[in-house]
């Protein structure tokens, strides 16, 4: 009789196709291993689903489960196989949109947390204005008016804050970008106020209370029912958002593998 082979018992089981979709695609850095809680993951690389040249579901790579989605045709982004860093990136064209889970349950704490994102070449600073609630709208969360949100002004590049008796925005640095479209690696939190940080370069500082019940759901690209008068129009390559700030070493580590990854050029 030939040799049997048997499964070691201690062996693991074959990993379900959902769970293996909430792994890292890329080696030696995982946002999820930090020390503040990672929320919500999307990345235009893992994790899509497709609806022929469009994108119908964008996955939470976290593994909590807030995927963003669209089920109308006509208003799902576009999936540019090589985007920025030669890497794929999902296309919004100013009247695409993908909704999300609601922001403000997720927090631990409503005066700490951090968006992080990266934006590709050639988003369009059209409508903008001189107040990022009223500007294209990158991802807000609101129920009728603007009480999260990131947008764009001018050649600046993205920028935001949110609605609490007044509203509370951080600006970013000029020079951290050369002109309107550049590639950028955004980064906007709340830690004893609102600040921002764009290509590694820290923006303004606004004083500002704890974010309001009424940042609901979160929407990418759409500008519908939110704070900003007009959509986004351009690339996207990644989201992450945090339960908390992240530790300055932290931080800085993440804004270079991000620069590193999708090739984007650091200001700060």
């Amino acid at each position: 009789m030939g040799a049997v082979f048997r499964k070691h018992p201690t062996q693991a089981q074959p990993v379900p196709r959902a769970q293996v979709q909430t792994e890292h695609p890329a080696q030696g850095f995982d946002p999820r291993h930090l020390s503040t809680e990672l929320l919500v993951w999307c990345r235009a690389d893992a994790g899509v689903e497709s609806n022929g040249s469009t994108v119908s579901r964008w996955r939470d790579m976290s593994g909590r489960g807030r995927d963003f989605s669209q089920a109308t045709a006509s208003k799902q982004p576009a999936l540019r196989a090589s985007g920025q860093g030669g890497r794929p990136e999902m296309v919004f064209d100013g009247a695409d949109s993908m909704t999300g889970s609601s922001l403000f349950p997720m927090l631990s704490n409503a005066s700490e947390w951090t968006l992080v994102m990266v934006l590709g070449q050639g988003w369009s600073d059209t409508g903008a204005s001189g107040a990022y609630q009223n500007s294209p709208g990158i991802i807000t969360a609101s129920d009728s008016a603007g009480y999260f949100g990131a947008g764009i002004v001018s050649s600046n590049g993205p920028g935001g804050g949110i609605y609490n008796a007044g509203y509370k925005e951080s600006a970013p640095p000029s020079g951290a970008i050369q002109s309107a479209g550049d590639p950028c690696i955004f980064v906007l939190y709340s830690d004893s106020g609102i600040k921002s940080r764009l290509n590694g370069s820290a923006g303004s500082t606004a004083t500002g209370a704890a974010m309001l019940s009424t940042a609901t759901t979160l929407e990418i690209g759409d500008s519908a029912a939110t704070h900003s008068d007009e959509p986004y129009d351009g690339p996207m390559s990644e989201v992450m958002i945090f339960d908390g700030v992240l530790r300055q070493n932290e931080l800085g580590s993440l804004e270079d593998y991000l620069s590193d990854r999708y090739g984007v050029r650091m200001s700060g």
